[in-house]
């Protein structure tokens, strides 16, 4: 049975900023659902203690890092260092 936590590795890395709709749109909510609750915790906090003037700018950082930030997740749930 072939792993495919190795091809992750040896596949070209996208490009850094790429656009993801689903993610723009839903923010935070979208992070939660792909397990980086972390991300979306910091996410959600900046709109909280900004009193909502930060939202526009968080869901662009959705929109823009989502592939890379769950990329670099799947990497890294598998690795021990």
């Amino acid at each position: 049975m072939d792993d495919p936590i190795p091809a992750l590795y040896h596949r070209p890395m996208p490009r850094r900023l790429s656009w993801n709709w689903l993610a723009f749109i839903f923010g935070p909510i979208w992070f939660i659902a792909r397990g980086l609750w972390v991300h979306a915790t910091i996410m959600v906090g900046l709109y909280l203690l900004s009193g909502g003037i930060l939202l526009p700018f968080v869901h662009i950082y959705c929109g823009l890092k989502a592939n890379e930030d769950a990329l670099e997740f799947r990497i890294q749930k598998d690795s021990f260092y």
